[in-house]
């Protein structure tokens, strides 16, 4: 089981325990973080230092890369029934192909959005995938279409978020606890898993929040951090912040349900937020050449996955350029000052987050490679 960043582990972890319940005689080994490893994947290499994005920033850590690499086809080569790779394509596609060439059969569970850009791939995956496990409904069709075995399971975010959001919370109690106050505005600010995010968006939101607060509104920060970071790394970004700024680590569905309104790295965690109805402002900032690259291949008018799977846009992006601070500040303030749009935005996200789906993906994810992991054996008797 291979996955190549914090959603990925994230969504591993809760795989490896369906399939472990299922069939607790698994022996699951991989590339993973501490979600698999709690799990009890046997994790051999860590998925916090693949944490990259963009064709520039493959470069600076093609060493890195390359021992991930190898790694895997050792794992493979020691012998191996299924090879079960999530998302992170331009690694995993790799691996794939190797696993191929041991006749390992090959699960795609969380693949790549090729439907958005990099639509020629699907060739790739037809030769390199034996099944694919899709978490969107139309992309099930997508991937039929183009002679790919595919099933829809539905999202894996919705098995974490039922059993956290069924908890009883108070947002008061909450910050209480974390030594803010109730009664003033909250700001979630989430800059993303990857280095290279925090490095480029925590910046900027830390600088839109003084600016917010120099305006007029006063505001205390909350920042999750995620599985592949130290809070001494993204702490470093903060120490010239005078706001009251808090950290947890893992504890985001708390973190989203106590802030009146988020800024969110384009990603996973929007669907996070859609999840907990909260209010956001979606940026994203990579290298000038990632940029550039990506405005020719990606084909859709939006990028954040709130706004694809609503079919229209309900939140606000800021991208590249777009994402600087005082442009920001007037997409927060006009959500936090007109009671009747924030009102909107959360009736539209409650409608993405039924979009979604039930939960039970990882289940029925585990349900299809169980059988093909006994199909396979009986096969070869």
């Amino acid at each position: 089981m291979i996955a190549g960043e914090a959603s990925g582990d994230l969504h591993g972890g809760n795989l490896a325990e369906a399939l472990l319940q299922m069939d607790s005689s698994l022996q699951i080994v991989g590339i993973g973080g501490s979600e698999m490893r709690r799990a009890g994947v046997d994790v051999r290499f860590d998925s916090a230092r693949l944490g990259i994005v963009g064709f520039s920033e493959v470069i600076s850590k093609w060493g890195t890369i390359w021992e991930g690499y190898q790694t895997a086809k050792k794992i493979l080569q020691e012998g191996c029934d299924l090879l079960v790779i999530i998302d992170f394509p331009d690694f995993n596609l790799r691996v794939a192909k190797f696993a191929k060439t041991l006749n390992i059969p090959v699960v795609y569970y969380i693949g790549p959005q090729l439907w958005a850009w990099r639509k020629g791939r699907i060739k790739t995956i037809a030769k390199r995938v034996d099944k694919m496990l899709v978490i969107f409904p139309f992309e099930e069709s997508f991937y039929r279409n183009a002679n790919v075995p595919c099933e829809f399971v539905g999202h894996p975010l919705l098995d974490e978020a039922e059993r956290v959001l069924e908890a009883p919370f108070s947002k008061d109690h909450y910050l209480g606890e974390l030594g803010l106050s109730p009664a003033m505005a909250t700001l979630g600010l989430l800059p993303g898993s990857r280095k290279t995010e925090i490095e480029r968006l925590l910046p900027v939101m830390l600088k839109t929040a003084e600016q917010l607060s120099q305006q007029g509104m006063p505001l205390q920060i909350l920042i999750p951090i995620a599985s592949t970071l130290s809070q001494a790394f993204v702490a470093h970004f903060t120490r010239e912040c005078s706001l009251p700024i808090r950290f947890v680590i893992g504890e985001i569905y708390s973190v989203l349900r106590a802030s009146d309104a988020v800024i969110a790295a384009s990603g996973t965690v929007t669907l996070q937020a859609a999840l907990t109805q909260t209010p956001m402002v979606v940026i994203y900032k990579m290298s000038y050449m990632t940029y550039r690259l990506a405005r020719l291949l990606i084909d859709l008018p939006s990028v954040s996955l709130v706004n694809i799977v609503a079919e229209k846009a309900i939140v606000p992006e800021l991208i590249q350029d777009e994402a600087t601070p005082d442009k920001i500040c007037r997409k927060i303030k006009t959500i936090l000052s007109d009671r009747v749009r924030y009102d909107k935005m959360r009736d539209d996200l409650g409608d993405v987050s039924e979009k979604l789906g039930i939960g039970g993906a990882s289940h029925r994810a585990a349900v299809v490679i169980c059988q093909m992991l006994h199909s396979d054996k009986s096969a070869q008797k």
